[in-house]
């Protein structure tokens, strides 16, 4: 019988897929089962058909993987933030240099022995600076909790994450172990301050309400605390009292600032932002550099792996010197710079470094860096990483550079910047990307007039199914 959307059936779990879906085969056909791990034999429901796969649901776990282990967080089964509990931290390191290896050998058509076995982080919890929490009036409600069929309060003031897929309800939270404490504390504050002074959280649906969101950022080389809060219209009546009391439960924090956004889209784009309490922004260290970071900064999102990250970046400039002449890096570029954190940590291997950032605040923060950390061989140009590339004076203003180094987002390169750095042909590119299917894609490309050296994974989000990676890349000789 035709494997049809609904039914059950017994699989063994095979293989495991990028976003960390488990795969199986029913009848040659692959399925892919969030949450199940190669090793699992479950019946599963499936949920979604097409000619070349189908996708499924746990329903029951039969017999589970020798790599299981138990979730420590009550969230687990609902929550999309840490979706890897339930995988030793070997098996998961294990995955996931698999997962880059798959890409690099089916998307890229590379030799998979170029990727590396992945670099494991020292902390499993609690690693991430960065956190936002979204305040809402209605509840995710548990599988657990629809089946009982019992009246069950969903609206009200809820504070956690969205709901995986859901703009409109929340995930209440109890506990968070991905940011280290005080940060669930402080959230669970505002949500108790709320609830008491009958403040109202914003609804999506409704357009009304007032809390929207919470920023968390932690200095974790200076131990300084960030709180932005972000509400839909400005009241100092409601403000003043919540900032009186987050200061005084929470002497960790070092700034409070108070943004004002009243669109009414989910967009967390500023409206207005005020400074409550200190000087708007907290401090980081990679290395002997620092920082400052606002609240909208990007910034690497797990500091300590941020470090093992741009020490394989630097390490892969610093053994590519050979290629060159003379063996000295006189322009280093740095694609996608955001606050110039990759050129300010590497800045003593090359003469001159070079960084494009779309952003213009971060530029100018990235500037500000420069002179506080008292960088002087480093220039910041503002603007789109693909415009500069068809600008008709790229050549006059930055030449060929003897090192690119390009992080751009999820999404990868522009296949029209891709074609323009294979024309430029500088001799060394080092690829930072935190998503091993666009890397691959733009590998494909790269390929014909570049070697492929070496790819490190390195793992800056255990419990999650992400990956960074940093690639080398030396122009052929022809």
């Amino acid at each position: 019988m035709p494997l049809k959307k609904g039914h059950l059936v017994d699989v063994h779990i095979q293989d495991v897929a990028f976003k960390g879906k488990g795969v199986a085969k029913v009848d040659d056909l692959v399925v892919f089962v969030p949450k199940a791990i190669p090793g699992d034999h479950c019946q599963i429901r499936i949920t979604k058909k097409k000619s070349s796969f189908a996708e499924g649901k746990v329903v029951t776990l039969l017999s589970p993987s020798s790599d299981r282990t138990e979730a420590f967080c009550r969230h687990a089964q609902e929550c999309g933030g840490c979706t890897w509990q339930h995988v030793q931290m070997e098996a998961q390191r294990a995955a996931k240099t698999k997962i880059v290896r798959d890409s690099i050998q089916r998307t890229a058509g590379l030799d998979p022995s170029i990727v590396l076995p992945i670099l494991g982080s020292d902390d499993h919890l609690g690693y991430r600076n960065k956190m936002e929490f979204s305040f809402g009036q209605r509840r995710w409600l548990t599988d657990e909790e629809v089946a009982s069929g019992e009246p069950i309060e969903s609206t009200g003031f809820f504070a956690g994450l969205h709901a995986p897929g859901r703009f409109d309800r929340i995930l209440n939270l109890h506990e968070c172990h991905l940011q280290s404490s005080p940060s669930w504390e402080i959230v669970e504050s505002i949500r108790s301050w709320c609830i008491t002074h009958k403040i109202s959280a914003w609804s999506p649906v409704k357009q009304e309400g007032w809390m929207k969101h919470c920023l968390i950022r932690k200095g974790e080389m200076t131990g300084q605390w960030l709180v932005n809060i972000v509400t839909a219209s400005e009241d100092s009546d409601l403000m003043n009292p919540l900032k009186d009391h987050l200061l005084a439960k929470f002497p960790e924090i070092t700034t409070l600032v108070w943004t004002i956004n009243d669109s009414t889209g989910p967009t967390k784009l500023h409206h207005k932002e005020l400074n409550l309490f200190g000087p708007g922004y907290i401090e980081d260290c990679l290395g002997s550099t620092r920082f400052r970071i606002r609240p909208m900064t990007f910034f690497q999102t797990n500091t300590r792996q941020a470090k093992v990250l741009y020490d394989v970046a630097k390490a892969y400039v610093e053994q590519s010197k050979s290629l060159l002449g003379s063996g000295t890096i006189h322009t280093l570029m740095d694609l996608y710079c955001g606050i110039g954190s990759i050129s300010q940590y590497m800045h003593q291997v090359a003469e001159h470094c070079i960084g494009i950032e779309l952003n213009e605040q971060s530029v100018k923060e990235a500037i500000e860096n420069a002179k506080r950390n008292q960088i002087n061989n480093v220039q910041y140009l503002s603007g789109d990483a693909l415009d500069w590339a068809k600008r008709s004076d790229w050549q006059s203003t930055v030449g060929i550079p003897d090192v690119i180094i390009t992080d751009p987002p999820r999404a990868g390169m522009h296949p029209e910047l891709v074609t323009f750095l294979m024309e430029r042909l500088s001799p060394v590119i080092v690829y930072i990307s935190c998503d091993p299917m666009t890397l691959a894609r733009d590998l494909s490309q790269l390929k014909e007039v570049y070697d492929i050296k070496s790819i490190q994974p390195v793992d800056m989000f255990p419990q999650t199914y992400h990956i960074e990676n940093v690639c080398l890349l030396h122009r052929k000789i022809s």
